[in-house]
């Protein structure tokens, strides 16, 4: 299996590829780490493989292959997601597992992809989808993209194999600096610490890149929480851990990704700093 677009990854490459020359590829893989562009073109590659019918697959040339590339393949199917949150709802699950037992209509293969499932799959959606993990239908490939999987059910990770992408984005530490004091923020009796720090979020470059370490920081928090150990800052963990239980470090990673989707949606910078720490604020502290 050849990955022209994807850069480094040597050693994710090399597992690939022996699984597929093996004929061991298999039946649903979570692709974690990396950034959203290199999930993507993972995703995507996979995707070309599970429909191309030419040697050596993917070809990239074929009919298959470029309607992948240009996202209208008929037996590729990317969940949808819906309501405020965009979550794939059970519902949803419900439909994708009962159309996965019908064969495709021009491939090889059906796939199946749910991005940013760390944020867009709550639980009773993946227990929903269990079982059809555990004995999955024929010629069907499952594709789930997160940024750490860590979130994810046990159950769904041990059904599925994870392939992590490395990570070559450099650290902004302006914004991972204000992301801690947010952190600490987030579980400090007063609100006025968490107000001070959501309001240094003035620019929206660094808006961003602080949202993301946030994010980081809070999913290094459920590691902990959860039994695991911490990737990136083991003290902030622990505070965070101190106060929130893991359903609460979900909502925080949901909030938090919200704030992005309205920074990208132009709202005013102060709006969304107000809103976040009110969010926050509520999620944590309310009884």
């Amino acid at each position: 299996m050849n990955f022209p677009e994807l850069q480094g990854n040597e050693q994710l490459k090399k597992s690939l590829s022996e699984l597929e020359r093996g004929g061991r590829m298999p039946h649903a893989v979570i692709i974690s780490s990396g950034n959203a562009e290199g999930r993507r073109i993972l995703t995507k590659r996979l995707s070309m493989w599970a429909v191309c019918s030419k040697d050596n697959p993917p070809c990239g040339k074929c009919k298959d292959c470029q309607n992948v590339q240009s996202d209208v393949h008929c037996d590729v199917y990317f969940a949808k997601g819906s309501g405020k949150t965009d979550i794939y709802k059970k519902e949803e699950i419900a439909a994708i597992i009962r159309d996965s037992y019908v064969k495709p209509n021009q491939a090889l293969r059906k796939v199946y992809v749910f991005e940013d499932c760390d944020r867009k799959l709550p639980v009773i959606s993946q227990n929903a989808f269990l079982k059809t993990l555990e004995e999955p239908p024929q010629d069907t490939l499952f594709i789930l993209t997160c940024e750490s999987s860590r979130s994810l059910l046990d159950t769904i990770r041990s059904r599925a194999v994870e392939f992590s992408l490395e990570n070559t984005e450099q650290i902004n530490e302006e914004a991972y600096s204000l992301a801690k004091e947010i952190a600490r923020g987030i579980v400090s009796p007063g609100e006025i610490n968490l107000l001070r720090s959501t309001y240094k979020m003035n620019d929206r470059a660094l808006a961003l890149d602080t949202l993301d370490s946030i994010a980081a920081l809070l999913r290094d928090g459920l590691a902990v929480y959860i039994g695991s150990t911490a990737e990136i800052d083991s003290d902030t963990a622990d505070l965070l851990c101190r106060k929130l239980t893991k359903s609460r470090f979900l909502k925080l990673i949901e909030l938090t990704q919200d704030a992005k989707s309205k920074i990208y949606a132009n709202v005013s910078l102060k709006l969304i700093s107000l809103w976040l720490c009110a969010e926050y604020r509520r999620n944590v502290w309310q009884k």
